[in-house]
């Protein structure tokens, strides 16, 4: 039997009515989904199931340690602050914005456990962005670390219906309206958590979108969605385990304390499922002050973390240099995942040799607007099949359509459209295309799914580069770049032309030490693609590229640097800066 026929063997024993994963049929919002019928009914419910680990630890940041359950003690007299002084109610709207403190972590499992929407905001964001961000969401409280919580009070002029600016390990000079610590020591009583009724499709968070290609979004999801994301992830687990168990693959002994380092921020659909699933498994979670891979390194080892999940290639790449130049072991490490934006097949098969494939690896594919991924590849898949995301989920639709929104046929380029209990609904205060009458979420990415039902992801529509009526996609362009060995990263974006009417370039950052020149790159991606393919115009660079908060490359910046760098020396051929 064929793996992916075990595979779909063993999903249909785990889902079954009498399996541990049961899933059946609900109507939601008039859609009938597919939905884990035994599941807990809300994010709280999730997040007390962390009472059964008591004293085992639950959260680490840097030096500071806490337990399950002084941590649950926190959320207790945070939530009692929230309902009893800042008079929060059900749906009220309460944000965070600072750095991936332990507080965030309490003020996001209190906030939700009280009814109330959490609002996750982006730390890299300007005072502006902030209180666009506030403002479009209503926000009644912020928890807010000092930086932010400065930038915030500076446009409070603009933000008629927040409250209080709580400040997380303030400044020498608080600028919030109370401090953390005291809004705590008012509060030593814990509030009965489970005091407030909470349904399934009670809103939950507003997490907003990048904002990459535009004015970001505020997607709303309900405790089902993460709810189902967290079971999602539990279902893959199991099922890999099994088929490899089918494979006789070597099986590693399990952790006594799952461990796992987070190195992304908590805002990000790529980081918070961890802060929510942790109860459930009883997974001590590490937290970082911000990315830095040595740093990693000494944490992975003093704190015997055996997981590091979804890091986008950048920060994996950094570490894979840092384990590489010291030679460190890692006897604990047992999974290293990717999210958050497209891994290269060339690092997909360096994880594989820097751990001598003793290290599991994996990756999925998911929006903000998804609250996690739809589809995830196992480790066995990760390095046979590295550029799929993996397959479906048991409670995920996936429609392949074309420009008419008709489905294409099976191995044809189409836009995904996902649907399923753990998808966002609606952005918040809008009407939008993108989710529709049907419970369709058009997402604007261009896939495809071979015949055993594997995704591969090829490239943003908007990304998409038409050279004289031929598409590029930018991604396999990339692809072919990022396998050159001087390569360390590279960016393939179109420029308008008055005759082809897009032209691709290329921004290559090479590696350090490299004589590779642009027409060498501009050979190598002949040798692999069509004519059309190869970059008109390949720019070397030894900086690194602009990014987001996640570490996923601001396309739209690049091109504005390369316009300012073509007005001032305009030239038809390769040049290096």
């Amino acid at each position: 039997m064929k793996d992916v026929d075990q595979r779909v063997d063993i999903v249909e024993r785990l889902t079954r009515p009498d399996g541990p994963f049961p899933v059946g049929s609900a109507r939601i919002r008039g859609v009938d989904l597919r939905v884990y019928t035994a599941a807990p009914d809300s994010i709280r419910d999730v997040l007390l199931a962390g009472r059964h680990w008591g004293e085992r630890p639950a959260l680490t940041f840097e030096d500071e340690t806490c337990s399950w359950s002084e941590q649950l003690r926190l959320v207790g007299r945070f939530a009692g602050a929230l309902v009893e002084h800042c008079q929060i109610r059900p749906g009220d709207r309460v944000a965070v914005a600072a750095r991936n403190y332990p507080e965030w972590v309490v003020a996001f499992s209190a906030t939700v456990s009280v009814g109330a929407v959490c609002v996750p905001l982006n730390g890299w964001w300007t005072a502006a962005e902030l209180a666009d961000a506030l403002a479009d969401c209503g926000a009644s409280v912020v928890v807010a670390d000092a930086e932010r919580s400065a930038l915030i009070q500076s446009r409070r002029h603009c933000l008629p219906e927040l409250r209080r600016v709580i400040e997380v390990r303030p400044s020498s000079e608080p600028s919030g309206d109370e401090t953390w610590a005291g809004v705590l020591d008012a509060h030593r009583d814990e509030f009965d958590l489970t005091a407030i009724p909470i349904a399934p499709d009670d809103d939950a968070t507003i997490m907003y979108t990048s904002g990459t290609t535009g004015r970001p979004k505020g997607a709303v999801a309900t405790h089902r969605a993460h709810v189902s994301t967290m079971i999602n992830g539990q279902v893959h687990n199991r099922v890999e385990s099994l088929v490899a168990e089918l494979r006789g693959d070597p099986v590693s002994t399990p952790s006594p304390v799952p461990t796992s380092l987070v190195v992304g921020p908590l805002f990000h659909v790529a980081s918070l499922p961890r802060i929510i699933s942790a109860a459930s498994t009883g997974t001590h979670i590490v937290l970082m002050h911000k990315w830095d891979a040595a740093r990693a390194l000494e944490l992975i080892q003093r704190e015997s973390v055996d997981t590091v999940p979804g890091g986008v290639p950048t920060v994996i790449s950094a570490f894979l240099d840092v384990v590489e130049r010291t030679g460190a072991h890692l006897p604990t490490l047992r999974t290293i995942t990717s999210g958050g934006a497209p891994i290269r097949s060339a690092l997909v098969d360096r994880v594989g040799s820097v751990f001598d494939h003793r290290v599991a690896g994996g990756a999925g594919y998911g929006l903000t607007e998804t609250s996690g991924p739809m589809v995830m590849i196992g480790s066995h898949d990760f390095f046979e099949r590295p550029l799929s995301v993996g397959r479906p989920f048991p409670t995920t639709e996936i429609r392949v359509v074309d420009a008419e929104g008709e489905d294409v046929v099976t191995g044809q380029v189409g836009e995904a459209w996902l649907r399923g209990p753990n998808s966002a609904y609606r952005y918040w205060g809008q009407e939008h295309e993108a989710f529709d009458a049907d419970g369709w979420f058009h997402s604007g990415d261009l896939v495809r799914i071979d015949e055993e039902g594997f995704v591969y992801v090829v490239d943003r529509i908007k990304d998409v580069v038409i050279r004289s009526g031929e598409n590029i996609y930018c991604t396999e362009v990339e692809e072919v770049l990022g396998s050159h060995p001087d390569v360390r990263e590279c960016a393939v974006l179109g420029r308008a032309h008055d005759v082809l009417g897009e032209e691709l370039i290329a921004i290559v950052r090479a590696r350090v030490g490299s004589t590779t020149t642009a027409n060498d790159l501009r050979r190598h991606v002949a040798q692999h693609l069509a004519a059309f393919k190869v970059p008109a115009e390949v720019y070397l660079q030894t900086s690194d590229f602009p990014r987001n908060a996640v570490g996923k490359v601001l396309k739209r910046e690049l091109r504005e640097q390369v316009a300012l760098l073509d007005t001032a020396a305009p030239s038809p051929t390769a040049r290096v800066r």
